[in-house]
């Protein structure tokens, strides 16, 4: 079975409390600035100095060259380039002009490939140590395994100074380079000065114990107050000609908020490319660049320094892509490091653990899967099944007989892909393969939540204002998650707010706000992590069993029927509302509109497996079919959506009211489809049956239930409702299927 990386970031750890405290007037900017293009370089100046900044972000340990083939085409392309390209590049840029600087902006450990995470990232390390990396931003994922393994192991074995200027609290940190988060290198006569901060979203991505002395500062403006510093004219606190900020921090939203002081800037944290020369919060301009991630480019930026006039001009800033680099000659030994990483990994890496029968994908922005965390994927639905399936087994708390497993996108680090990686056949998941998935060594733990909480939990699925505006949770099979198409007010305006939340189905039954659930996750996303704070101070029970460890066992108990996936959502959305009649504006009594939308997955063969088009009917009278729009949505779940108006036939089956303030209803069932007809989500939605109305009932005028999907019409209220779905389960290859507790998700306020 073959991995594909992932295009994300956020990490496995904790929510902790940080001190926030201001240091500069500097304001954050707009990123507009970002869009605009490239300010023409300015020629440097006679006798100016060219100094050559190489970077690099978010390696995680991706230090081996791997490759990927195309199973319709057959061709074969580089996936990860790896450090022996990497270090080529260094070398020949480095004899190119003796002024060249490499840079990294933090997370080149952590999360990382199976390769390097399995050696404690040691072959990563080593092989920065001999490209002579000059500095380094911090990284949260440098403190994954907390602050003490960060200052007695990865910072004496980095030969490079880690800075982190708005971080306070730890001796060691606080001494890297020249202190206080700042390092200066002359090159060239020139005194290159750099400031290193890392993520605001710190507290969100590292485990509170790591973080329970520390002191967080906002980054940016703690690195335009240091960048004041190094070019105030007072030796005590270093002086330096040109100041570089290394941010680990995404560079489309900070890029223009950067002060005159800073020359250059090297971001990162969200595995997207940019580079661009910005004007800056005060009129200037600033190179920055985010060489994207997994060392897939090199950041570059070239600038002159005019000794005479003390001035910086930026002559160029992009980003080579080093998949497509020829550059594969050893440099400085690197090819020994990996070559030995390899070799000492791949002995427990080949060892085979399950089968599957099927690709399980992380969500795409459609460009390729891991970069939508804000989407619904099957990998992450797979792996919340398996924690639902050990919990239920082998568990089996007395909590509550709801048994839910929940897992966070960014813990899913890769894809599991049929396609053998190896010589070890299609279709079978390795040690090595399973550790890449799952690269953070989590604990599994369980807590106990009421409905409420449950819902709420789910809401946190949308973060407005942060880098990432919604983080969409993988959910078990058996929990069928139903939310409004239009946003609730309550969240306000901004974009990526949360809809409401209008009912939770578990093992096929509503969700009161009173019941409660087990619920089953990592022990990172269990206490807080993500920014999901409903879980930060629940009672957790950690079993000390690692989440890896889960998932394979789960896979492995298929035997030779192994799972495939399911193209059902958990999570979908509806809204339905009135029709007006032209004449005179009255509603209908008869028609509604309908809206859904998180009908589909986000990969061109996931949607083509899956849903396809809704089929309506009114018993068995087929009233429509409509096919469904499957543009993605890159940063959020919505792909899949249709609407459509809904008329009623008089002779429509009726049915006591479930969601509308009436007694009887006529209903009509709403089916989403596969290619093939397969019945994947189920939905119904009705409306006041007015010949059966009670006479004493002016239900023209009732107010619907924040249960109600409100189409309130003129003699009536129309809602949609979910049903008991076809049970498609995750079948497998050899006609066996997942066990399940529930049916596939089906939007709607109430169960069949």
């Amino acid at each position: 079975m073959r991995l594909r990386p992932t295009r994300a970031v956020r990490v496995s750890a904790v929510m902790c409390a940080l001190t926030l405290t201001a240091l500069s007037p500097f304001p954050l900017s707009p990123p507009a600035g970002a869009d605009e293009p490239a300010a023409p370089a300015a020629p440097p100046a006679a006798g100016a100095t060219t100094i050559d900044l190489l970077g690099i972000t978010d390696l995680h340990g991706h230090i081996s060259r791997t490759t990927q083939t195309d199973s319709g085409t057959g061709q074969t392309s580089v996936e990860d380039p790896g450090a022996v390209t990497l270090a080529c590049e260094v070398s020949s840029a480095r004899a190119a002009n003796p002024n060249t600087l490499f840079v990294s902006a933090g997370d080149s450990v952590g999360g990382s490939a199976y390769v390097s995470s399995i050696l404690q990232d040691r072959p990563t390390m080593e092989a920065l140590n001999a490209m002579s990396l000059d500095v380094s931003a911090l990284g949260n994922h440098e403190l994954d395994q907390g602050l003490t393994d960060l200052e007695t192991r990865i910072l004496p074995a980095s030969n490079f100074p880690i800075l982190a200027a708005n971080v306070s609290g730890s001796t060691p940190l606080s001494a890297e380079g020249g202190g206080k988060g700042t390092f200066i290198k002359e090159v060239g006569g020139v005194r290159v000065g750099f400031v290193g901060v890392v993520t605001d979203e710190l507290p969100t991505l590292v485990s509170p114990s790591a973080l329970s002395t520390l002191t967080l500062s906002p980054a940016v403006v703690t690195a335009n107050a240091r960048a004041a510093e190094l070019k105030d004219g007072d030796p005590a606190n270093g002086e330096a000609d040109v100041v570089v900020v290394l941010s680990h921090e995404d560079a489309a939203s900070t890029a223009t908020s950067f002060s005159k002081n800073v020359d250059a800037v090297f971001s990162g944290h969200t595995h997207v490319p940019f580079a661009k020369t910005v004007t800056g919060a005060e009129g200037n301009q600033i190179a920055v660049v985010q060489a994207d991630h997994y060392g897939w480019a090199l950041g570059r930026i070239r600038l002159s320094y005019d000794p005479a006039s003390r001035k910086t001009s930026v002559v160029s800033a992009d980003n080579k892509d080093l998949r497509s680099s020829s550059c594969t000659t050893d440099a400085y030994g690197v090819a020994g490091i990996v070559s030995q990483a390899e070799k000492d990994s791949a002995a427990e890496g080949g060892k085979p653990l399950a089968k599957i029968g099927s690709d399980f994908l992380r969500g795409s922005d459609g460009s390729g899967p891991g970069a939508n965390r804000g989407t619904e994927s099957t990998a992450s639905n797979l792996i919340a099944e398996s924690f639902r399936s050990w919990l239920a087994t082998d568990i089996q708390p007395t909590g509550s007989t709801r048994y839910v497993g929940i897992m966070n996108p960014g813990g899913v680090r890769a894809d599991l892909l049929y396609a053998a990686s190896g010589s070890e056949g299609d279709g079978v998941l390795t040690s090595g393969e399973a550790y890449t998935v799952q690269p953070f060594g989590n604990e599994m733990a369980y807590t106990t939540l009421t409905g409420a909480e449950l819902k709420a939990l789910l809401s946190q699925q949308w973060q407005p204002g942060s880098s990432r505006p919604v983080l969409t949770l993988g959910l078990s099979r058996n929990v069928d998650v139903l939310t409004e198409a239009t946003t609730d007010p309550a969240y306000g305006d901004e974009a990526g707010a949360a809809p409401a939340i209008r009912e939770i189905l578990v093992d096929g039954k509503p969700l009161a706000d009173g019941d409660s659930v087990v619920v089953a996750s990592n022990s990172f996303l269990l206490a807080g992590g993500d920014g999901y704070t409903v879980l930060k101070d629940k009672p957790v029970t950690n079993t000390g069993v690692l989440d890896r460890d889960v998932t394979s066992a789960y896979l492995a108990s298929f035997g030779d029927k192994p799972v495939t996936a399911d193209y059902s959502k958990r999570q979908t959305a509806m809204t339905v509302g009135p029709v007006y009649v032209s004449s005179g504006g009255a509603r209908s009594t008869d028609t509604v509109s309908v809206t859904l939308d998180s009908l589909a997955y986000t990969n061109p063969t996931e949607q083509a497996a899956g849903a396809r088009r809704v089929r309506v009917s009114a018993g068995d009278k087929e009233i429509l079919t409509k096919d469904l729009d499957l543009t993605v949505n890159p940063t959020g779940p919505t792909t899949g959506r249709v609407d459509f108006n809904l008329t009623f036939p008089a002779d429509a089956p009726t049915r006591a009211c479930r969601t509308v303030q009436a007694t009887t209803c006529r209903w009509a069932s709403v089916e989403t489809l596969d290619a093939a007809g397969t019945v994947l989500n189920r939905f119904s939605v009705e409306i006041e049956d007015e010949d059966a109305a009670d006479p004493g009932v002016d239900s023209g005028d009732s107010t619907a239930t924040s249960a109600d999907a409100a189409a309130d019409g003129a003699g009536g209220k129309a809602a949609s409702t979910p049903q008991g779905g076809p049970g498609a389960a995750e079948a497998s290859a050899g006609g066996g299927t997942e066990p399940s507790a529930g049916s596939g998700a089906q939007p709607a306020s109430t169960a069949a």
